[in-house]
Formats: structure tokens, C-alpha cells, sequence
């Protein structure tokens, strides 16, 4: 055997040892994807789609890993992210509710305007995409949206349509006004139809910020506070505020109404039964249509019909994405966010997300398509917020607020109107103590921000 035979083998296998290094490279060399995390704060099937649309994402790209956590209710979760921005490593988007707007504003140098982000990731952003009422209320004067709307809702009443045949009303003709639905939950409680007539989730936010753009009044000076810091609640002596709660003072004496507590506990009051109508949130049609056992039907947040103009539009609710910075935050990940935030407004993701939850679309085009497609036709009921919020009656307190500490002055409303429920105080003594109350929260709120 010669010398050169003898070599082949080795040469073959030096050969194959390069062949698999120069192979190996590639993925070796391969970089990581960049890590987006975004906190959440909705759980159940409507955060299970969120963190789907994560995913999704992720499936149709490798420079960008996004990680989806809830970290608590959005109050809690607004403390945790705060707590993390202290430490240096905020999340990338946190979704903070409406209430929590006016801090976020006021967070220096914690956030991003999400116009900001678009710009500097090279991607095309129109404030002017969004619907009116998301635009105006996550907006500067500018034009420029400081957080990018996404769970967009507005409260709406669901009823029972069987309990009402049962009760002898017309399933097909829901309450407008509240003397209508006062006297259908009598009615409704005299028949034993149901074991209460009515319920409502989120009292602040029902009876307060929505009841009173419902009918165009003011609950605080400068427009609600979207013109400055310095602005004051305005609850003593509102008469329209003060007959509300009394109503509902009156009407838990035969359990025509039902108090649910402060947040969303009283969905369960209505999906099993137990009330016959409830105002919610639209977004919480999903689990209404999950979950209950009966026909239901969706109306309008009613109102008082001697109030002039009224009904008005009802105000924006649910959520928006708000971009944290970070003294080491790359450009990388910057991008990264501004990718996904553009997925997340794209007319499938908007669409499905409307069509899956109740919660409406937050876009012009998403809107256009949903209509174009039939989907309000062929499902009656769902384009009633959509009525309610863009289609109604203007006015110059239909726009929505802008408080600091408004989670906190929230929690004083519902403990001040409690006192009123269980009969230790008057409604009017419960607003009266919540514009005090609330004032040295807001003038607190002041002076840290300035």
C-alpha cells in the first residue's frame, strides 16, 4: 500500500471535520433572539388570547422573543412596574387600565411615547388610525398618543331576556332610561324572576366617571383634570351624583339592586343567575357568552331623561400598552417593542381580539372591517358600545379624565358610598367626604409631580 493510499482515510477525515466545523458556524454565530417581556393585567380567556398573541408573533420572526406574565390586577401590577423601573429592568410594555393614566403621564423619564417608539424603530404610525375617543383620551394636544389603545371598552347593561319573560316584561325591549329599569327590577323581584334585579361591577367607574359623562357633567374642574395638575374634584352638592346613589340606597331595600363590590365580582352575580341585569364593561361579553346559562341580551348604560341633551356618549374604558424605558434599553429592543405593537394593531389581531372578547376595535380599519364583513349584523347587540361611545351625543365632559392618584381616590368613592349603603351616611355626605378625601390625594399627587 503506498503512502498516498494510506493518507486517504486520514484525508477523508480531516476533510469531513472541516465540512462539519464550516456547517456548525452558522448556528453557532447565530444570535439570540432579542426578549420583549410585556405584563399583563387580564386573566382568564381574555389574557389566555393575549398571551396567544404573543406567540403568534413570535412564529413569524426570530430576531424578537416576546414573554407574556400577568404580574397582578393593574393596580398591583402598576406597583410592581414602578418597583422594577427603581431597579433598572421595567418591562418593555406594561397594559395599564384607563384610571391609571393620569400617573402614567406623569412619570418622567419612565416612559416612552408610543409615536416616539414608531419613530425611532422607522415604522409608520397614525395617531389618526385609532378610534376618536382612544386617540383623544391616550393623546397630547399634540397629536401624539402617549401609550397605543388596545383593550378598548365602555360600560353597557346585560340583561337576562329569560328572566324578564318570566317576570312578564319584553326581552326584546331592554330599560333606556333608569325609572325604566327601576321599575323593571321591581317587577322582576315581585315575580321572584330572579333573586335581584340588578348589579353593577366597578361602582367608580359605572356610577361616577360613566354615569356622568352619560349626562355630561363635570366631576372635577379643568376638564376633568386633562387641563392641569391643579385641578379639584367637584362631588359636594351634585345633585344628579347624589340622586343616583340614592336610588341605589332605595332599591336594595327589596333587593331590586344588589351591591357586588368594587370591581368585577358582580359579573358572577349575573352570569349565574342571581341578578337579571348588570352594567359592565362590553369586554366582559366573553365571558358572559362562555359561561352563562340563559338568553341575554346587551343595551346602552341607561339615563335620566330630564336631563337635558341626554343620553351623551359614555367614556373610554379598558387599557392601553405604555412603552417603560431603561438606562441600558438597547435600540434593539426598542425595535423589538415597536414590532410587536404594530403587530398587535394589525387588522387580524384587532378583529379577532374584538370579536373574541366584546372589548371594540381599536382601529379605524378593524372597525371598517368587521362591518364590511356583516359580523354587527349578524350579531345583534355587539355594535352597542360602539354606539354608545362614538355614535351618541357629544359634550364637553364626554371626553373622558385625567387624575393622578385615581386608583386611590377610586377606593375612597367605593368606601364612602359603602358607608351610604349599609345606611351610616347620607349619598350626600358620601360625595361630600370623597371630593375632601380626594383633594389631599390629588394636591399630593401635585406636589410630586412638580
Amino acid at each position: 500500500m503506498s503512502v498516498t493510499t494510506r493518507l486517504q482515510p486520514l484525508r477523508r477525515a480531516v476533510l469531513a471535520a472541516a465540512i462539519g466545523a464550516a456547517v456548525a458556524l452558522p448556528a453557532a454565530a447565530q444570535p439570540r433572539p432579542v426578549e420583549i417581556q410585556m405584563w399583563m393585567g387580564l386573566t382568564g380567556q381574555n389574557g389566555e388570547l393575549i398571551t396567544r398573541f404573543g406567540e403568534d408573533f413570535n412564529k413569524t420572526q426570530s430576531e424578537y422573543r416576546v414573554v407574556v406574565s400577568f404580574k397582578g390586577q393593574y393596580p398591583e401590577q402598576r406597583a410592581a412596574a414602578v418597583a422594577a423601573f427603581r431597579a433598572g429592568n421595567p418591562p418593555h410594555i406594561m397594559q395599564m387600565f384607563d384610571a391609571g393614566s393620569g400617573d402614567m403621564m406623569q412619570a418622567k423619564g419612565a416612559v416612552v411615547p408610543v409615536s416616539e417608539v414608531f419613530r425611532r424603530a422607522g415604522l409608520q404610525f397614525n395617531p389618526a388610525d385609532f378610534i376618536g375617543p382612544a386617540q383623544g383620551y391616550y393623546g397630547l394636544p399634540s397629536g401624539e398618543l402617549l401609550s397605543m389603545p388596545f383593550n378598548v371598552s365602555t360600560t353597557v347593561l346585560f340583561y337576562n331576556k329569560d328572566a324578564f319573560r318570566k317576570a312578564g316584561l319584553d326581552a326584546e325591549k331592554p330599560p333606556q332610561t333608569w325609572p325604566q329599569l327601576i321599575e323593571a327590577a321591581k317587577k322582576i323581584r315581585s315575580t321572584n324572576a330572579a333573586a335581584c334585579g340588578y348589579t353593577t361591577t366597578w361602582m367608580a367607574w359605572v356610577m361616577l366617571e360613566q354615569f356622568a359623562s352619560r349626562h355630561n357633567i363635570a366631576f372635577g374642574t379643568k376638564g376633568n383634570g386633562r387641563g392641569g395638575l391643579d385641578a379639584t374634584l367637584q362631588l359636594a352638592n351634585n345633585k344628579l351624583l347624589e340622586r343616583q346613589l340614592q336610588t341605589l340606597v332605595d332599591m336594595q331595600k327589596d333587593k331590586s339592586f344588589d351591591y357586588g363590590g368594587r370591581s368585577n365580582d358582580a359579573a358572577a352575580k349575573f352570569i349565574s343567575g342571581e341578578c337579571a341585569m348588570l352594567t359592565q364593561s362590553s369586554g366582559g361579553l366573553g365571558a358572559i357568552t362562555r359561561d352563562a346559562k340563559f338568553a341575554f341580551g346587551t343595551a346602552q348604560m341607561p339615563h335620566w331623561p330630564d336631563v337635558k341633551g341626554a343620553p351623551f356618549a359614555t367614556t373610554i374604558g379598558g387599557a392601553s400598552l405604555w412603552v417603560f424605558n431603561a438606562p441600558n434599553r438597547s435600540q434593539a429592543e426598542f425595535r423589538g417593542v415597536a414590532q410587536f405593537l404594530n403587530y398587535l394593531r394589525s387588522d387580524k389581531v384587532m378583529t379577532e381580539w374584538a370579536k373574541t372578547t366584546g372589548f371594540l376595535p381599536a382601529t379605524n380599519t378593524a372597525f371598517k372591517a368587521m362591518q364590511d364583513e356583516g359580523f354587527f349584523t349578524k350579531n345583534p347587540g355587539r355594535d352597542v358600545p360602539i354606539l354608545s361611545l362614538i355614535n351618541a351625543a357629544k359634550g364637553d365632559n364626554t371626553n373622558g379624565y385625567r387624575f393622578g392618584r385615581w386608583t386611590e381616590i377610586r377606593d375612597v368613592f367605593h368606601e364612602e358610598v359603602e358607608k351610604a349603603l349599609q345606611g351610616n351616611q347620607t349619598p350626600a355626605d358620601a360625595l361630600r367626604n370623597t371630593e375632601r378625601r380626594g383633594n389631599a390625594l390629588l394636591r399630593a399627587f401635585e406636589r410630586s409631580a412638580s
